[in-house]
């Protein structure tokens, strides 16, 4: 396409375009740094043109330019930076790419605006909008009368290469073209008059239009050219003949035709309207005794010919068109009068026949006769012809073996309801013309041949549920073709319908008596009957298909009032904890139920659609073991009905805690132990809970690992956690003795426990408390003994048998009345420590953990201890 120009240097030494940049240090010359060219906005131009970005050369992209979609189609304001701009002058610069171009680097900086112009090539074929054209000329049109064309062929092109001239493949002698400009070079044809025209000789002629451009080799382009020649009022009525010469016998009939005049007009429409009329020199006896019809030209006999009327009348008709003088026609009418005596028809009745109708039943057979006519000419010198005129199944024939005797008689069966009346003539006619008619009325008498029918034989009806009582239904109808009481319907019920179904036998009213039950029965079927009142009566039958629509009238039902659900504690969060059932007993919307959580919305959900009920959050038994939802059901009736029914969650335990040691309450506590404690008394105890219910809260004491002068001289009770001296404690026994204790459930699949260090100091008194308590500091060297504790756990709770011990008091009391006191005295300590025992394990199998709330150690009720630093 071309090269950029590239900045020349402000110093004396600069490098040329085509010499290399030379590198920094080279003596001699100074080093100017490479050029690089960029388009600045690369718009809609960059899609057509390249450009190089260290030559600066402009090339074509691969994609074709087409300046009548680019400028023709795209064009808009002209604006740089990438841009399409239209001239308004049709030049080949008319249709420009504007490009912005940058050089740098930033000592020779320069913006540089290019133009590339697109110039047209012939690549486009004039093409007329439209495939048929018409032009329509008034057939009085002068000659050189000009008509433009619409629709002008266009040319995407411009300039020499758009549309040049117009021709017509055939001008047919009568047409030619010219082509005009206008001052925006627009050339439109004209169709020019070249010679007289007439609508009559030619309506219409065809040809092709040519649109040809400048190009070179020139293109074409074509449509079809109809002219069409629109009438004018150039012609008036003609009679093809002057004269016309009718004859009429004295007895024709009135209102018989006896001639028709007709005029020619060649033009279309309201131009070619002919009127006909009597001329005012007509006498009016003539127009009296002839009718003329003006529109259709049809002179009929008005009147009677009368013996004084004239022989000839002479009818001068004139044919009127619009803006024309009136064409002329003589009709001359000759009358010829008839002297006869007619024929005589003497009819004789088989049928029945009353004041000249002659009644029949229908569905009477094929042949039925109806009458014998005789036929007599009262001259007896003309031979007489006999024909039956008129529509009918009914035939007249002669009657063998006598002569001038017909016979009427049917032809086929006749129906009732198809025609009631027959009206036909008996005409004799003698060898002279002359004739005589009989007319003959059959009246045809019902019989009742037809079955009553319904319009539709399903008849389906809806109701809406709880309706009133007597609540109308619908109106039965009932056709019979019959007549009389023949045709008169009364209508019942099917042995099949239910009683509280009522229908008026005379009116078809059909009605409900009792409210209906969607929900007890949606769809009733059954048969009515229509019976007409002919003999024998005819019926027919119908079937009434009623659908109780529904109402609202039932609320959702669940299937229980009360649900209940066992769920395991830490049950995950949105995890299907049950199905809610519910049903409505509507249908549609209104057995649509809605399922929602009144209470506890924040923790429970439902899912609707399957009635799921769902925890949003993980539940914990510890802190609430239950829970009491109300959920309501709402259906999708106007109004809508609700119900509601209680859910009761109860959370089962899992044995998620391991037992909370709450005596003693650290590893750094001691007991002071005497040395001379007795054994079998006990020194302390290991008291825990556990949050958990059932199994997961019974609790076992075991000591694993022991430290000390002698620490097997203390045992703990496995079930209530007492620790008691077993040996006499010795001189050796003194000192600190340390047990470790593990305190462990029972649960399932697998017990959790604690451990507690119980640190007991054996001496006569606590001399010195910051020793032991640096002995307590120092980590012990235990050796862990894994030994369950074997318990054996009651289901049931036991009492505590105080009484057991007044046998052993009066025993005790015979033996030895010197040392009753002795013996009462430890008779009393044994009870009471039996007593107690007994207690701890009963209080031990109850220990419950409210779900709620926190332990309150304060409340627990606690063993006394005489000797305690715990």
């Amino acid at each position: 396409m071309g090269r950029l120009p590239r900045p020349r240097s402000s110093t004396s030494h600069r490098n040329l375009p085509d010499q290399q940049p030379q590198p920094p240090g080279r003596t001699g010359v100074e080093w100017s740094p490479p050029l690089s060219f960029s388009l600045a906005s690369r718009g809609l131009s960059g899609q057509y043109v390249t450009l190089d970005n260290r030559s600066g050369e402009l090339h074509t992209s691969t994609q074709e330019i087409d300046r009548e979609a680019l400028c023709l189609e795209g064009g808009g304001g002209a604006a740089w930076g990438g841009s399409v701009s239209i001239s308004s002058s049709p030049s080949s610069d008319s249709c420009l790419l504007l490009l912005d171009v940058l050089v740098l680097p930033q000592e020779y900086f320069r913006f540089v605006k290019v133009k590339i112009a697109i110039r047209d090539i012939n690549d486009n074929a004039p093409q007329f909008p439209v495939s048929q054209i018409s032009v329509w000329v008034p057939e009085n049109a002068p000659v050189n009368t000009r008509l433009a064309i619409e629709h002008p062929a266009v040319d995407p092109d411009i300039g020499i290469n758009g549309v040049q001239t117009y021709r017509l493949l055939d001008y047919h002698g009568m047409f030619t073209l010219d082509v005009e400009e206008n001052e925006n070079g627009e050339r439109t044809p004209y169709l020019i008059v070249m010679g007289a025209l007439d609508r009559e000789t030619q309506d219409q002629y065809v040809s092709i239009i040519i649109a040809e451009d400048g190009g070179s080799p020139p293109l074409l382009g074509s449509a079809t050219l109809t002219i069409g020649i629109s009438d004018i009022n150039d012609n008036c009525p003609l009679f093809v003949d002057s004269q016309i010469n009718v004859t009429v016998y004295g007895n024709a009939t009135v209102g018989t035709p006896i001639a028709t005049v007709q005029a020619v007009d060649r033009d279309l429409g309201t131009n070619a309207l002919i009127t006909y009329s009597y001329s005012q020199k007509v006498p009016q006896a003539s127009k009296d005794l002839f009718h003329l019809d003006e529109i259709t030209g049809v002179i009929k006999l008005f009147s009677k010919i009368g013996g004084s009327v004239l022989q000839t009348h002479k009818l001068t008709i004139l044919a009127n068109g619009p803006g024309c003088i009136p064409a002329v026609i003589t009709a001359l009418v000759s009358i010829i009068k008839v002297i006869f005596t007619p024929p005589e028809i003497v009819p004789r009745y088989i049928a029945n026949e009353i004041d000249g109708v002659v009644y029949l039943k229908e569905l009477e057979p094929v042949n039925t006769p109806i009458a014998f006519f005789t036929i007599r000419d009262p001259e007896g010198k003309y031979k007489i012809n006999c024909y039956l005129d008129g529509e009918g199944p009914f035939r007249l024939s002669p009657y063998k073996p006598y002569s001038n005797e017909y016979l009427l008689e049917t032809t086929k069966p006749m129906d009732y309801e198809l025609q009631q009346l027959y009206e036909v003539a008996v005409v004799a006619w003698n060898s002279e013309g002359f004739h005589v008619k009989r007319i003959i009325k059959i009246q045809l008498l019902d019989d009742n041949d037809n079955a009553p029918i319904f319009l539709q034989p399903l008849i389906e009806l809806t109701i809406e549920e709880n309706n009133a009582p007597n609540a109308f239904l619908t109106k039965l109808y009932a056709t019979d073709a019959d007549s009389g009481e023949r045709g008169q319907v009364l209508y019942f019920l099917g042995p099949d319908a239910p009683s509280y179904f009522s229908l008026d036998s005379v009116t078809g009213i059909l009605t409900v008596s009792t409210q209906l039950d969607r929900e007890e029965k949606e769809k009733y079927r059954y048969t009515v009957r229509a019976v007409d009142c002919g003999k024998p009566p005819r019926e027919s039958v119908a079937t009434v298909a009623l659908t109780v629509l529904d109402k609202n009238d039932n609320s959702p039902r669940f299937i229980n009032k009360d649900f209940s659900f066992f769920v395991p504690e830490n049950f995950p969060g949105y995890g299907e904890i049950g199905v809610i059932s519910v049903t409505d007993a509507d249908a549609g919307r209104n057995g649509w139920v809605a399922l929602s959580v009144v209470n506890q919305s924040d923790i429970f959900v439902i899912d609707t659609g399957k009635g799921m009920l769902r925890a949003k959050v993980s539940l914990d038994r510890e802190q609430q073991s239950s829970y009491t939802l109300w959920v309501e059901a709402v259906d999708g009736g106007e109004p809508a009905l609700s119900s509601t029914a209680k859910i009761t969650i109860l959370l089962l335990d899992i044995n998620d805690n391991p037992p909370l040691v709450l005596f003693p309450q650290s590893n750094m506590s001691y007991l002071l132990v005497l040395p001379s404690t007795l054994p079998g008394s006990p020194v302390t105890e290991v008291y825990a809970v556990d949050k958990d219910t059932g199994m997961n809260a019974v609790i076992a004491y075991s000591i694993i690992g022991r430290r000390g002068p002698r620490p097997e001289s203390f045992r703990i009770d496995p079930k209530t956690g007492n620790i008691t001296l077993e040996e006499a404690l010795l001189q050796t026994d003194y000192g600190l003795h340390r047990l470790l204790v593990k305190v462990s459930d029972h649960g399932y699949p697998e017990p959790l426990h604690s451990t507690v260090m119980v640190n007991l100091f054996v001496n006569d008194t606590v001399s010195n408390e910051s020793y032991i308590e640096s002995l307590l500091r120092k980590e012990p060297e235990i050796n862990i003994e894994e030994k369950e504790p074997q318990i054996s756990i009651e289901p049931t709770h036991r009492k505590v048998e105080s009484v057991s011990c007044v046998p052993t008091l009066v025993a005790l009391s015979v033996i030895s009345l010197g040392s009753i006191t002795l013996v009462t005295g430890m008779g009393i300590y044994i009870c009471l420590r039996k007593g107690k025992k007994h207690h701890r394990e009963e209080e031990n199998l109850e220990v419950q953990i409210p779900l709620k709330g926190k332990i309150d150690l304060h409340l627990r009720e606690r063993k006394p201890i005489d000797i305690s630093n715990i």
